[in-house]
């Protein structure tokens, strides 16, 4: 039984190393998976008259005390090469929606009751919300397959094709690139080839703008490219953030050719390989 245990604690940690994860005191947030977590601490209160009235009302103060963490957690989101969520929730309309939608988070796990009678609780909210609140409402429209091309897949497909290309994957590492929940990649001349405007709207809330790994065996097994993607190698990372990524003139030729027969771009099959 041990050794089950301990074979099962392997594999999630080497799983867990394979994806982009920005670790922090009470929390993380998740790139590869889309996932912000936050860890709350409840106390029992002095005024608790018996045990399981001091158990709820500590609940209680845990589940405030994560949803404030989340949200300061997600004003550090970076959003793209030059903002972060917080610039973003200074409009008082964003920052109601992200407020909102971050009450409804959801708890991870069970409660742990710590020696000195506290409790730890976290609860993890989707990236998906976020994006849905903070991307443009204007993107290009839902790409559709090729009549005459059965091997084309979407970003959500389970099996690989054997003709089509199904996705990119652009190796950043070795450049200091970060993870954005918005990135885009450019040509050498600072064009965006990927971004606003260039994928679908509903494709970018359900699974992200792009998908991050630190492996090339890990990225191509991603259901965001899996199958039969193309590999490029970035040549810098740009904006303040450091998150959009350029790639060779050359290189580009081949990303558009593969979205105008496959829409790969339309559909957010785009997976950014970092450090």
């Amino acid at each position: 039984m041990k050794k089950f245990i301990f074979i099962n604690a392997f594999i999630l940690s080497w799983v867990f190393a394979q994806g982009v994860v920005t670790q922090l005191d009470k929390g993380s947030i998740n790139y590869s998976e889309q996932l912000i977590n936050a860890v709350g601490i409840g106390f029992v209160p002095s005024n608790a008259v018996n045990a399981g009235q001091a158990r709820r009302m500590a609940l209680r103060i845990a589940k405030q005390d994560a949803m404030r963490q989340l949200i300061e957690i997600v004003n550090g989101v970076t959003l793209t090469s030059e903002t972060t969520m917080s610039g973003a929730m200074v409009d008082d309309v964003i920052n109601t929606k992200v407020q909102g939608f971050i009450r409804g988070a959801r708890p991870v796990g069970q409660p742990k009751y710590l020696s000195d009678t506290s409790v730890e609780m976290e609860y993890s909210v989707p990236m998906s919300g976020i994006s849905d609140i903070v991307l443009p409402p204007v993107t290009v429209p839902m790409s559709t397959q090729p009549a005459n091309d059965n091997a084309v897949t979407t970003a959500q497909s389970n099996s690989p094709t054997t003709g089509g290309v199904t996705g990119i994957i652009i190796d950043a590492r070795g450049l200091n690139a970060r993870p954005a929940m918005a990135p885009r990649i450019l040509d050498q001349n600072g064009n965006p080839i990927y971004g606003p405007g260039k994928y679908s709207r509903k494709y970018a809330v359900e699974n992200g703008v792009a998908g991050y790994s630190k492996t090339i065996e890990a990225a191509q097994k991603d259901q965001r490219v899996m199958g039969n993607p193309i590999v490029v190698k970035g040549v810098a990372a740009s904006g303040t953030n450091k998150t959009d990524i350029t790639i060779s003139n050359a290189d580009v030729s081949k990303i558009v050719t593969a979205n105008s027969n496959y829409k790969v771009l339309n559909d957010c099959r785009v997976l950014i390989l970092i450090d």
